[in-house]
């Protein structure tokens, strides 16, 4: 607000009696301890201005709700990886292991300290940390230790012992890796000044330098000086995105980051998404020098915070865990050429014209910097020129090369831009193309018809005249329902390739990664690349199409694909969008960031943020800053999001409310909203079993077109779900109608069976489906039972038809008859599959 305008609004409110102070205060107000963004220069001396990461740090560390929520040391799983900190990357990488664990006491015990343990049949022992984890199934934090044994100890484990010569002081090693809790870790222990290594069933003694090397302290003890380590691996994000309200292109390129740390639903909030810089006229390579610089200070000495968890200061390790961007910009960060080199892979050395469906030699920050000297050793411009396209690198100065990290392995397999904005643009392109007029107005009748209730994306307009310009949430639609929808256009070659894109789809887009079935996954990969290489072989010169051989490493070890994925992050560009077209467009760079800053730092007093001098958020401010309009104002939080607190939205909430009339005309929706009352299924001419329970046809209800769901989605009456009967069984419906009693909501549900053959196994359909039948059974269930939409297909036959209908529409003010092709679906016919491929 500028003075002027905050000259009239102090000019109203004093004339309204409001005792206001002094103009000069309010302008020259501050927040305390507000961080401001810094600025920066590239080498042409272009101005920039960039958050420091340690600001984001102290501020989320100082929240209670997020110092609460981040996971501090790896999570170890039976064999399902739900989150980032499940992953392979996280366990194997001693960078993102957190050396040390608060006792019971209080103390701070460090890896490799030694320590007194309770081991079982011994009681009290030494041991050697080796390790901190946690365990999915348990809350408390586990130790993997190393237990040393005394010689009468170790006779009592080992009655049989050779051991009979040893000093008296030298401790034998008897089990490596032993797993306990913290809690029976009592204390520490005097080093052991000999170590013997016991495999049975010889001995070997440790010479001293080995034992100096086993027993010397963790490097972060010292470096910490009393104080606890908290490890905290950051995610950077970098894209380009529209400075104008509208999608006229005025670029912007940006860096954010979010902490790894967090479990996946709290991280996927806009509100945890943190901006570091942006600019209209800096490249982003330059823009990372700052964040590339302050990364590895974060990894070698790190930045001592106020944690609200622990209630003191503690020093936080910050490692670079991955980022997060689009193909072309992951060339760019790596300095790879992309699409134009003959080796086109970023991860491998693949060959495009030799073995483009093939998996080379990874790529290693060793190998990529050795190349870069050997193009830089070359003599003459075209040599170089040839150089670079054959190892598919440039020498580029990079600020990311500084980091400590393999960026090579920091730069995981995008979805949304490789397989929906890539593969299934191709694929769909490819299809279209040789469809003939008559084709495409036919599939975009089945569009219209087809049911998307259990479907989170909806299809809008013509697709098949604007699927050149669709985005990422259109082409996962299609990937969802186009085996359904182009199934009678397909050959049986792209039919192969759709069905098994389908699969991968089904793989990238999946809740949990199963370590058990990643053989199986890649092989799914393999066969879809299979499957282009026989009947698109074009598809193949795209690397995206070569990517897919590498998701499931990446899945390995960075966890699901959701969450090292680009959604939630192009979601926040937005914001920045926002903030640039309501400033005044001189100084977009500095005016953006600072406005993120204030922000930030408004949040964090809000939320309970400790300031330097004790004081807190009181609260009645924090009250005013939680109510919805200030938290989309403030934080950018969808209004639909925050509407969850009141009763209307809590799951089985009737909704769209009716009349009262009595049970037996209660209006029913069936299959393909066709209309019947309660009374009259129950006639002779109609074949249905109503299981009323309690309620009989004479009471007196009142009637609602739709409810609210388990999982917070409105269900209209007519639509397939999955819900609880009241016999606890789960199955599959048509939500009929729902009504409400003087004392509960209840809901009238058509149950869908599934097929099965003559040895209990599920009948498929030739998508891999499993098919289901209408049933005559109406349950009366608690509309708490109805769980979610589900994503059911009517098993379309012959008897479905196309017909021609009429429709006005308005061409240049005058009304006029078009012809209009609509799909009907025959709903005598009972059978339904499952989509399988569709993703909640």
């Amino acid at each position: 607000m500028g003075r002027r305008n905050l000259t009239f609004v102090w000019f109203i409110l004093k004339s309204m009696g409001v005792k206001t102070p002094s103009m000069s205060s309010v302008m020259a107000f501050k927040l305390p301890e507000t961080e401001a963004s810094l600025k920066h220069c590239t080498r042409d001396q272009v101005p920039f201005y960039c958050i420091p990461v340690s600001s984001i740090i102290r501020q989320s560390l100082g929240r209670p709700d997020i110092a609460s929520a981040i996971v501090r040391h790896p999570v170890c799983t039976e064999d399902k990886y739900t989150e980032m900190f499940h992953g392979n990357r996280w366990h194997t990488d001693n960078r993102f292991m957190s050396p040390m664990v608060k006792l019971t006491d209080g103390t701070s015990c460090f890896v490799y300290d030694c320590v007194k343990v309770v081991y079982p049949l011994l009681g009290t022992t030494t041991g050697i940390i080796q390790k901190y984890f946690h365990k999915s199934c348990l809350k408390e934090v586990l130790a993997e230790v190393d237990i040393l044994l005394d010689l009468a100890q170790f006779r009592q484990m080992v009655p049989d012992t050779t051991a009979t010569h040893m000093d008296t002081d030298a401790l034998i090693l008897y089990h490596s890796s032993a797993v306990i809790a913290v809690r029976d870790i009592l204390g520490f222990a005097e080093p052991p000044r000999i170590v013997v290594r016991w495999t049975p069933p010889n001995f070997s003694r440790m010479t001293l330098q080995e034992t100096t090397s086993y027993l010397s302290p963790h490097p972060m003890k010292a470096k910490a000086a009393g104080k606890p380590v908290v490890m905290l691996p950051i995610i950077l994000f970098s894209d380009d995105t529209s400075g104008n309200k509208s999608k006229k292109w005025h670029k912007f390129e940006s860096w954010y980051m979010s902490l790894a740390g967090l479990p996946r639903h709290i991280n996927a909030r806009i509100e945890n998404i943190h901006f570091l810089c942006c600019s209209d006229s800096v490249c982003p390579l330059d823009m990372s020098k700052p964040i590339s610089e302050e990364l590895v200070r974060l990894e070698q000495e790190g930045v001592v915070v106020y944690d609200a968890l622990y209630k003191e200061m503690v020093l936080v390790i910050a490692p670079l865990m991955c980022i997060v961007c689009d193909n072309p910009r992951a060339s760019e960060l790596l300095n790879h050429l992309g699409s134009s080199a003959i080796k086109y892979c970023r991860i491998c050395m693949c060959d495009k014209t030799e073995n483009p469906d093939e998996l080379s030699e990874l790529r290693t920050m060793s190998l990529a910097l050795q190349q870069i000297a050997e193009i830089e050793a070359l003599r003459t411009e075209q040599e170089k020129i040839e150089m670079r396209k054959l190892y598919g690198v440039r020498e580029t100065l990079n600020p990311l090369f500084s980091i400590h990290a393999d960026l090579y392995r920091c730069l995981p397999i995008e979805v949304l831009h490789t397989l929906l904005l890539g593969i299934c643009k191709y694929i769909l392109k490819h299809v279209m193309s040789g469809l003939s007029a008559r084709q495409k107005a036919e599939i975009l009748a089945r569009v219209k018809s087809f049911d998307t209730s259990g479907f989170r994306t909806k299809m809008y307009g013509n697709v098949c005249q604007h699927y050149k310009s669709f985005v990422g949430r259109d082409f996962k639609g299609w990937s969802q329902m186009a085996l359904f929808i182009l199934g009678p256009y397909l050959d049986g070659g792209q039919t192969q390739v759709l069905l098994t894109f389908s699969k991968v789809f089904q793989i990238a887009y999946c809740e949990f990664f199963c370590v058990q079935l990643s053989e199986e996954w890649k092989s799914l990969c393999c066969s879809f690349i299979d499957s282009v290489k026989t009947h698109m072989p074009l598809l193949l010169n795209k690397p995206k199409t070569h990517l897919i051989l590498h998701l499931v490493d990446c899945m390995i070890d960075f966890g699901p694909s959701s969450a090292f994925s680009a959604e939630r992050f192009e979601s926040f560009n937005s914001r920045v969008r926002q903030y640039n077209v309501f400033g005044n467009r001189l100084a977009p760079s500095r005016d953006i960031a600072h406005r993120f800053s204030v922000v930030q730092h408004i949040r964090y007093i809000c939320h309970g943020g400790n300031l330097s001098s004790g004081e807190k958020c009181g609260d009645a401010l924090k009250m005013i800053f939680l109510s919805p309009v200030m938290q989309h104002i403030m934080c950018g939080i969808p209004m639909e999001d925050l509407q969850g607190t009141r009763a209307i939205y809590q799951p089985g909430t009737p909704r769209k409310k009716g009349q009262k009339i009595y049970l037996k005309d209660l209006p029913l929706t069936l299959a393909g909203k066709q209309k019947n009352t309660l009374e009259e299924l129950q006639s002779n001419s109609h074949n249905y079993n109503v299981q009323l329970g309690e309620h009989a046809l004479t009471d007196k209800v009142l009637e609602y077109r739709a409810l609210i769901c388990s999982e917070r989605s409105l269900v209209n009456s007519g639509e397939n779900i999955e819900f609880v009967t009241s016999y606890d069984q789960f199955m599959y419906g048509i939500l009929l109608a729902t009504f409400t009693t003087h004392n509960a909501a209840w809901c009238l549900v058509q149950g869908i069976l599934p097929l099965v053959s003559l040895d209990n196994q599920p009948i498929l359909n030739p998508y891999d489906c499993p098919l289901l039948e209408l049933s005559n059974t109406i349950f009366c269930t608690p509309s708490c039972n109805i769980k979610r939409p589900a994503p059911l297909v009517h098993e379309c036959t012959d008897t479905c038809i196309f017909q021609e209908t009429m429709q006005a529409r308005t061409v240049e003010r005058e009304n006029i008859l078009c012809s209009k092709l609509v799909f009907q679906h025959d709903w005598s016919n009972p059978t339904y599959c499952c989509n399988v491929y569709c993703t909640r």
